[in-house]
């Protein structure tokens, strides 16, 4: 009996202690949990938040070409380095015709490029599946070569002119099925123009549309213009026409366009013995902005100590004489300018050589190989705006698809650098290595109508954008 109570007694101690750890655990646990559920709660989820765009090959692709400046124009296209390409549907229309139509189809494959049939006016080009990727075009005209490119939906204009001694006549192409509609934003040395006319604007299906800025909005004052697509896709050219009424040569150009402000802008091209050189700067912002200017040769970038800041108002335009700054020694070896400022701006220069008008808007980035379709005859390729020493591997084509060439350039920052191409070339194929670039083809034309036209390299369009979609 005397052994028995103890045993009973530590029991009972047990028993008691069992039930303090429950009670423990009772009151410990749900604050345990609700602090493990607040930590997992605060940790990144990996697809959280924006995510950049995915890529995938491109199975759907448009070019268009403008209308060329001669009777005998032609488009010639091709494709960009690596690409199989395929057979193309086309639609053409006359010179100065307002539809374009079904044409015949034309092939565009490694093997070489070829050319489109009839096609002195505006021609589109329309890839589907393995013909999509990398298709490049561009015209023979030699005095003036237009851009052929994809449709965009909003990009600037600067310099525009509408007067009978310098008018801009602006040209759009809706390559769909469905009625396209535009507006175009003009703005002045002195803010927005209002211009009701070009509000609204609407081209039809396959349609071509035509506007003469000195008929429809005449001014004497040059202008900035924003474009915007408000439904469906254009490609916009502007073809402007220097007119002396009678005391000279009538010689155009094609204006291009800028797709977007920058803070760097670097426009290639400037010959040597330029006359009547301007710079043009729009600001759409809605502070005054304040730019510099510096000049690009072979060797450097620098500024010029008389060189002029630039003070552009709030959604404005300012022109600005280049010829003090390109006379003397500062003017030698120069083929570019850097157009500098804290925030965006847009700008051009316009420029007379050899009695020829000139336009020229800032060079394109371009990171991933591609091609340019070109007249034949003397050219240049000038290229810049590197991040770095690196290598341009450049392959130069005949119309039959020959290898005339294969060149490699050495770029590095902060200068240009400069290939003398074949004359028989029709189309190049550039690829950067290491680097980034942006490039010109400059090409002089001698006789008795002499001048310099001009064509920027363009990225190829490969690959399409697929945009992320994550959770909330």
């Amino acid at each position: 009996m005397s052994e028995s109570k103890p045993a009973g007694r530590r029991a009972a101690v047990v028993r008691r202690r069992r039930v303090d750890v429950l009670v423990a655990l009772a009151i410990l646990l749900p604050t345990v949990v609700a602090l493990a559920l607040g930590a997992i709660g605060d940790e990144q989820s990996p697809v959280a938040g924006p995510q950049p765009p995915g890529t995938a090959e491109l199975t759907s692709a448009t070019v268009v070409c403008p209308g060329g400046t001669r009777a005998t124009s032609s488009t010639r296209v091709g494709r960009a380095p690596g690409v199989a390409g395929g057979e193309l549907e086309v639609l053409t229309a006359p010179a100065d015709g307002a539809e374009a139509v079904p044409g015949a189809p034309v092939t565009a494959d490694t093997a070489g490029s070829a050319v489109v049939p009839d096609s002195s006016g505006p021609v589109v080009l329309d890839g589907r599946g393995a013909a999509a990727p990398g298709v490049v075009a561009g015209r023979d005209d030699p005095l003036a070569v237009p851009e052929c490119r994809a449709p965009a939906y909003d990009e600037w204009l600067v310099g525009l002119g509408a007067t009978a001694r310098y008018a801009t006549t602006l040209e759009l192409v809706n390559p769909d099925d469905g009625e396209a509609v535009v507006d175009v934003a003009l703005s002045d040395a002195d803010g927005p123009v209002e211009e009701p006319a070009l509000r609204g604007i609407q081209v039809p299906a396959h349609g071509v549309h035509r506007i003469d800025l000195a008929a429809s909005a005449p001014r004497r004052e040059l202008t900035a213009a924003h474009v915007t697509v408000t439904r469906g896709r254009v490609t916009l050219t502007a073809r402007t026409t220097r007119d002396q009424l009678g005391r000279g040569r009538v010689t155009t150009d094609f204006l291009p366009t800028q797709a977007a402000p920058d803070t760097d802008n670097l426009i290639l091209g400037l010959p040597a013995g330029a006359r009547g050189a301007s710079l043009l700067v729009a600001n759409p912002g809605d502070d005054e902005v304040r730019a510099r200017v510096r000049l690009v040769t072979a060797e450097a970038t620098f500024t010029p100590t008389d060189a002029p800041e630039v003070a552009v108002g709030p959604h404005a335009m300012q022109e600005v004489d280049l010829g003090p700054l390109l006379s003397g020694d500062n003017g030698t070896g120069v083929v570019g300018l850097v157009v500098e400022s804290e925030d965006p701006v847009v700008a051009s220069v316009r420029l007379v050589s050899r009695k020829d008008l000139v336009l020229l808007a800032p060079a394109i980035e371009v990171r991933e190989p591609t091609a340019a379709v070109l007249p034949t005859g003397e050219k240049t390729l000038l290229l810049g705006h590197a991040l770095r020493t690196g290598v341009v591997h450049v392959t130069s084509y005949d119309a039959d698809g020959t290898v005339l060439r294969e060149d490699q350039v050495e770029v590095a920052p902060d200068r240009a650098a400069s290939l003398a191409l074949p004359p028989e070339a029709v189309l190049v194929a550039v690829e950067p290595r290491n680097t980034r670039i942006a490039g010109v083809v400059s090409m002089p034309t001698g006789g008795a109508q002499p001048g310099l036209a001009t064509l920027r390299l363009r990225p190829a369009e490969t690959h399409a954008r697929i945009p992320v979609v994550s959770p909330d």
